[in-house]
């Protein structure tokens, strides 16, 4: 749409424009309508999602266990619509990386069963590897320089967090798995960002980053000894990660 037949159009409306000048207006101010109303639904949605993270916060230090429960299983759902709302083509294989998520939320509300933890470790297993399918498709081109440094970095990060964190031995070779699957998206978010350079795409690499260390921080205190706001220390690092992500896939 050219300006020059917008003013033509407020000049002389009934007059000044050709016929499919008229229309083009007419679609302009429709698509400058739409655009703003998405604009405003998407900075609401990213509200509640503030909202929410505030509140499971203040929960889990005041130990309002109903209230923390609630508002870490409505954290993803909110994420979820924020992304299907305001990015141009939402992807499958992103909206199944969130309903994961989401899942593993879920279950690692009661992370203190070794049962649901190892179920919420595999649910967020397999939402970091549709992350990084989805981080792949985005991605144009390969940066070699930047592949290499960050898979000598990802090597490194994977021989040192397993000491780091010291899992249970029944539990080292799922801590070592997954620790090759989130370092793996987080290269690929690194990729994604050089190719696509924007403020979305930096941020979503921070998030990728944020992750590493919430993942760790949650697993290191989950093997040894828990301190009194475990869940408020591990949670916060989380919600800032997600809510990087998903604004930057959302882009």
């Amino acid at each position: 749409m050219r300006q020059q037949d917008v003013a033509e159009w407020k000049a002389n409306p009934r007059g000044g424009a050709k016929k499919e000048n008229r229309k083009a207006v007419f679609f302009f101010y429709r698509d400058c309508g739409f655009s703003l109303w998405v604009v405003s639904v998407s900075v609401i949605i990213l509200g509640v999602y503030a909202f929410i993270g505030v509140f499971h916060e203040v929960s889990a230090i005041r130990f309002w266990e109903a209230f923390r429960k609630l508002t870490k299983a409505a954290l993803m759902p909110v994420l979820l619509i924020y992304y299907i709302v305001t990015a141009a083509n939402p992807l499958t294989v992103a909206i199944i990386a969130i309903i994961l998520s989401c899942i593993g939320d879920i279950f690692l509300i009661r992370k203190d069963e070794p049962k649901f933890f190892r179920l919420g470790l595999a649910a967020f297993l397999l939402s970091h590897v549709f992350y990084t399918v989805t981080l792949v498709l985005l991605t144009y081109g390969l940066h070699i320089p930047a592949l290499v440094a960050s898979l000598v970095v990802a090597l490194v990060a994977e021989f040192l967090l397993p000491r780091i964190i010291n899992p249970p031995k029944a539990m080292r070779g799922a801590v070592i798995v997954y620790g090759i699957v989130i370092l793996a998206m987080s290269v690929c978010a690194l990729q994604y960002m050089l190719s696509r350079l924007s403020p979305g795409s930096v941020l979503l690499f921070i998030g990728s980053i944020v992750f590493i260390f919430s993942d760790t921080l949650m697993t290191y205190l989950s093997f040894g000894k828990k301190p009194k706001y475990f869940n408020a220390i591990t949670m916060l690092p989380y919600i800032i990660a997600q809510g990087l992500i998903i604004f930057g896939l959302a882009g």
